[in-house]
Order: structure tokens, then sequence, then C-alpha cells
């Protein structure tokens, strides 16, 4: 035998194809004929593509690098190369194995059940809207298509209440479970909606809230008014939701970085879910992925029941004036005002403070007088953190920007504040101390 020939017994390296998924309904079924030759070896591993903007298309593709036979797939069991940008804005492929999507959907199906329909209203090119369509392949789950999806519209309480008449109709006749993935601001904008968003909610026997983090005033108000929400905890990383309510789904296992992981420190966690690494950046595999366990950047604690409650992220904490102040702390305090829907925290560099805390805030009314609110956020974050984590600027608007993951765009955020500070758009009630 030559050495050619010991060579050519090899196996090839699994192709690596790039599938656009653009908005709306087509985007979402063509995402789905892949899938499933994805996930049985009898098609090429896929890369699912947005459509726009062409600047963020253009750095997933030059980043993962699909279609490039001269750049190979990383092993043959990989299935999925998941884009994500993490809290940095540069887009990364993370590397998910037929093996761990599916052992993902399949504990899913033992803690939620598997006779279920779904309606799909998040991107289906982002890990949420992947792992419906994984779930509906492994157990044969039908699923409606709601019309804003993947920004092909607004969303809108109208439009999704039709979509989930038609989905519930159809559960109805079949006896399915029926089931939906929604970010906070979803749930946020039906219940705003009034009675329609309210009895929409309602019809469904399961609801994830997910991809950010669901203020606890949101989750009260659900569950007062009867409607079956649980909160997702996971990333691309761990094929989407791993830890719903706090409990880790079957074969995950949740760890704190401090001792006997009773104190808060960085969240780790391990099991089949877990992504192989990143495509091309094993630089960054060394910092995530450590024994087998992948390493966040979350922060969180483990109550006295091991149920896991994720206080913030390692990277949202600043300096200002020789006190760290974690921004994530600061919006959940002010996410309890009752005349807030939404707010975002940023730090701006301050030359004499380090950084300062500036606040982007939702109010419910238009007709809300601002300057008695500002007061009101300022007091009480002084009185809850301290003074150092007062937000020194303030700006009231209709919306905050936010990704189609349903997280909001800090990185637009942060540029928005430099222009409405240079022209004076953002209160500045003065010194920190």
């Amino acid at each position: 035998m030559t050495q050619s020939d010991t060579f050519s017994d090899l196996p090839k390296p699994r192709k690596l194809k790039a599938v656009t998924v653009p908005p709306g309904m087509g985007g979402v079924l063509n995402l789905a004929a892949a899938i499933g030759p994805a996930l049985d070896g009898s098609g090429p591993a896929i890369v699912p593509i947005p459509t726009g903007p062409p600047a963020v298309v253009d750095q997933i593709l030059a980043a993962l690098k699909p279609d490039q036979p001269e750049f190979p797939i990383e092993s043959n069991e990989i299935a999925i190369v998941c884009a994500t940008s993490g809290s940095t804005g540069a887009p990364r492929g993370v590397l998910l194995t037929q093996d761990a999507l599916i052992k993902s959907a399949a504990a899913f199906g033992n803690r939620f059940g598997t006779d279920n329909r779904w309606v799909i209203s998040m991107p289906a090119h982002r890990i949420a809207g992947i792992m419906v369509l994984v779930r509906s392949w492994l157990n044969g789950s039908p699923f409606e298509i709601d019309p804003s999806v993947g920004g092909a519209r607004p969303f809108e309480a109208a439009a999704f209440a039709a979509t989930t008449m038609r989905a519930k109709r159809l559960s109805n006749a079949d006896g399915r479970a029926l089931m939906v993935s929604l970010v906070p601001t979803q749930i946020a904008r039906l219940l705003d909606a009034g009675k329609v968003g309210l009895e929409t909610l309602q019809t469904y026997d399961l609801i994830l809230s997910g991809a950010a983090a669901t203020p606890q005033p949101l989750l009260k108000r659900l569950r007062d008014e009867g409607v079956n929400v649980a909160v997702s905890y996971g990333m691309s990383e761990t094929c989407g939701g791993c830890v719903f309510d706090g409990q880790p789904i079957d074969g995950v296992s949740i760890s704190i970085g401090t001792q006997d992981d009773v104190e808060p420190g960085r969240i780790s966690i391990s099991g089949p879910v877990i992504a192989s690494g990143y495509r091309l950046r094993p630089d960054l595999d060394s910092l995530s992925f450590i024994d087998q366990r992948l390493v966040t950047q979350d922060v969180g604690k483990l109550d006295s029941h091991g149920l896991l409650h994720v206080l913030g992220r390692l990277d949202d904490v600043v300096i200002v004036g020789g006190v760290n102040v974690a921004l994530s702390a600061i919006e959940s305090i002010i996410r309890h005002h009752p005349m807030i829907s939404d707010v975002a925290i940023i730090d701006i560099a301050d030359e004499l403070w380090g950084s300062l805390p500036v606040a982007y805030v939702v109010t419910r009314s238009h007709d809300q007088n601002t300057d008695e609110l500002e007061q009101e956020i300022r007091q009480v974050v002084s009185n809850q953190i301290g003074r150092a984590a007062t937000p020194r600027r303030i700006r009231f608007v209709n919306q905050l920007p936010m990704l189609d993951s349903g997280k909001i765009d800090r990185i637009s955020l942060r540029l928005q504040a430099a222009t409405d500070i240079t022209e004076g758009r953002m209160t500045h009630p003065g010194s920190v101390n």
C-alpha cells in the first residue's frame, strides 16, 4: 500500500454551506429544509446567514468562510455553525455538533413534552429560531410563522394574535400543546396592547422568555395573569436555552466560580449541549472552553434549592471614581419603576471619574413628567446601590435600538450617546458626589 492510498482512505472534510435566511416565511422554510440533512448527515453542515445589513453579512462570511474548501470544517460531526456577535460585536461562528443539537432538543422534550406546535417569531438564523426547527425535525412538530419573523415587518400585537389564533385552531384539532419563544420586549409590547395582547399570551401552553433578561415586574405580571412563562437562560454555545426557571435541563451542570458555589461568581456550564468551539478561532476556544466546560461572561449565584440566578455580566462592571458599578444592576432597579417600560444603561469615559453611567429610558406614557421621574430614578439608584451608580445623564426615548436577537444594541447606543451629549440632548445633574 502506498502513502497516497493511505491518505485516500481518510474521510473527506464535510462541506460547510451558507444557507441564506431572508426575512419572512421563505427564509424560515429555506433553513428548515437544510437543517434535516445537516442533522442526519445526508447533507452538508450549514451556516445560516441573514440577508442584511450588507456590512454584517460581509463580516459573517469573512469570519466563518463557508463554501471555501481551503478552510475545511473543524470536525465532520459539526452540523450547524451559528453566527453570534456575543458582547463584542465581532462575529463568531459557534460550532454545534449533531449530537449536541439533538441532545438539547431531546432534553427540552423531556422537560416540556414533545407533542407540540410552535409559533416562530424569533429570527430563524439565531439560535432560538434554529432550535425550534431542530425540535420540529426531531419530534415532527409542526409550526406556524408570524409575518414579523426576521424583521419582515414590525412585530405587532394584532398580527401576532392572528397567527396565534390560527395555530390554536390547529392545536385544538390535533391536541398539540402550543408554544412560542419570545424576547421580553415582544412580551411587553403585547401587554401594552391591552386585552388582545394579554389574551394572546394566555392562549399558549408555554412561552419561553429569553435572549435578554426578563424584568421581575414583567414576570410577576405575567404569572399573576395566568400566563405560563418559563425564563430561559442559555446562548449559542449551549444550543440555546439550557436552564429554565433556574433549573438546568437533563445532563447540564452549572457551577459558580467561588468556593462551594454559594457566592456570586462566574457561571460555567458543562454537559452534552456544549459547543465544540469557535469556527477558525482556537485563540477564543482556549479562553471559553476549559476542561470540557463553557466558561461564560455571566455572573450568577445558586440558591439553597440549587436554582441558578443570573445577576449580570462580567463585562458590564465599570469603575466610577474607584467604585465598581454593575450596569445591569442599575437597569434592574430602574425597570421596577411602574412608569418605566424599558431602560438601557451604558457608560461613557470621563477624565475625572473614569466612567459614568448613562441612562436611556422608555416611559409607559408620553405625558409622564420626566423632571420628576429623573429625580426619582437618581434617588432610588443612589439609595439602593450607591451614589457612584447614579446615572449622570438621562435621555427619554420612544424606544431602544434592538438587535434581531432581541438584545439591546449597545454599540448603537454608545454612538448615539456621543452625539446626544455633544448636541446637549441629555440632562446632566452635576458632580457624582
